[in-house]
């Protein structure tokens, strides 16, 4: 029996042997084929003018074009990244002031490449003017599609040239703990908040530290209710991406504030076409905010990354027929893209969320601006229109710009051309006796772009 038994394993053996043999076969002429991945050591520092280390964004460019990889320092200034052997343009960047340096290097696996010492300059300085720079609406961990620890957060917003911005994660403040603490060792404005996920509609409320535990919104009382929780923790409250899954319009106003640029999809750009629905609500949010300004409702207008996955690899989209959509997807998403730019009596988080109230705000992911309207800023009323004089000063560090436009009661009324690469300082009369509001927008060549808060006509 036992024998018998003993044969028949043998038999089981052999059978299972040829049928494993062509798989043997093919493993064998897989390995053969393997190209071994030969890769070299790249690091370095960036310092700025004063030689102190810069804390900075580098992004690895192949020499057809294509990113790479985009990395930032540490906060000491310096980076270490492997990379496969072959020719890059490396750009070092820290957000918009700053100059956007162009580096060709050679990759070697037997030669290490040590970039000591690039000096980053810094063009602009719009804090002279006032203004913080922000993003108010980022993801962690703590988020369930978050990506990226606290601290990698606050570094990449760090290496893009924000000084301060909120952490908000999906129905969680667990983070914010950590991103206080860290940021107030790196002297950067951090605000405590939380995307309110809910089955109608996302909401950032923002410098909150308290749970506000709402999943499910089924009337407009309810969303009554959010506000005022909100409201009660001192907090403000924002509509967050409004185009893609916000209905309660008919109480749209109670909301401080509305994103309407969230960077999960394209900019508000004019004229944009051929772009799918799920790139493309942004359009639709600046213009619901256009229709509530016309409904004579002041609510501030911001504009967010929605950033969940800092080294942006984790974006994939459709190569589109329009050329402006392709620039803007292989750039990929990152912290402060687009951010608020907002106009403080002081550099806190107190002056920054009273900038935000009292609507002194512009958005930007690139463009920066200076415009006032006879001496009046973004978010001011004025009285006297017959004979508005308009003030501007518009600067990029990208050289791409194409016009600044006035925009009166949602329509164009006025395109002062740019200059592509150098800033343009002037001043221009208008009578805008005839409408309530003006906002003013920068268009490019290509997809960069900029809008203000509105200035309030009579």
């Amino acid at each position: 029996m036992r024998r018998w038994i003993h044969s028949l394993m043998m038999l089981y053996s052999i059978l299972g042997l040829c049928q494993l043999q062509p798989l043997i076969q093919e493993s064998e002429q897989l390995a053969s084929q393997w190209v071994e991945i030969v890769q070299g050591e790249v690091k370095g520092s960036i310092v700025g003018e004063d030689g102190k280390p810069v804390i900075a964004q580098l992004r690895f460019f192949d020499s057809d074009g294509a990113l790479i990889k985009r990395i930032q320092t540490d906060i000491d200034g310096n980076f270490e990244i492997l990379l496969d052997e072959g020719h890059y343009n490396l750009e070092v960047s820290k957000g918009y002031e700053y100059e956007m340096k162009q580096l060709p290097i050679e990759v070697k696996k037997e030669n290490p490449l040590n970039l000591k010492s690039i000096s980053l300059t810094r063009l602009m300085d719009w804090t002279a003017k006032s203004y913080l720079c922000g993003d108010l609406h980022q993801h962690s961990q703590f988020s369930d599609d978050g990506l990226n620890t606290v601290e990698e957060v606050l570094i990449a917003n760090l290496a893009n040239g924000l000084d301060f911005g909120a952490m908000a994660d999906h129905n969680t403040v667990d983070g914010n703990d950590e991103w206080l603490s860290l940021s107030q060792k790196l002297s950067y404005l951090a605000i405590p908040a939380q995307e309110i996920t809910t089955n109608q509609g996302h909401y950032l409320a923002l410098n909150t530290s308290n749970l506000i535990d709402v999943t499910a919104l089924t009337s407009e009382d309810e969303i009554d209710q959010m506000i005022d929780e909100t409201h009660h923790q001192g907090g403000m409250i924002q509509i967050n991406h409004p185009g893609r899954n916000f209905s309660f319009w008919n109480v749209g106003g109670q909301f401080d504030a509305i994103e309407i640029w969230n960077g999960q999809a394209m900019p508000p750009i004019p004229n944009l076409n051929d772009i799918d629905e799920e790139f493309a609500y942004n359009q639709i949010s600046k213009q619901k905010w256009f229709d509530l300004l016309s409904e004579g409702v002041k609510i501030t207008a911001l504009g967010n990354s929605d950033n969940h996955d800092i080294s942006s690899e984790s974006i994939t989209a459709p190569i589109s027929e329009n050329e402006q959509f392709n620039e803007w997807i292989a750039q990929g998403l990152y912290n402060g893209n687009p951010r608020n730019y907002v106009k403080v009596e002081e550099e806190s988080v107190e002056g920054i969320l009273k900038g935000i109230k009292d609507g002194h705000v512009f958005i930007t992911n690139g463009p920066l601006m200076d415009v006032t309207l006879n001496e009046a800023t973004f978010g001011d009323r004025v009285v006297s229109t017959n004979e508005a004089e308009i003030s501007y000063l518009i600067a990029s560090n990208q050289g791409s710009l194409e016009a600044l436009n006035v925009i009166a009661d949602g329509q164009v009324i006025e395109t002062i051309p740019l200059a592509e690469d150098v800033p343009t300082l002037g001043t221009i009369n208008l009578n805008l006796s005839n409408y309530q509001w003006v906002v003013f927008e920068v268009i490019s060549k290509s997809y960069e772009y900029a809008i203000s808060n509105p200035i309030y006509l009579k």
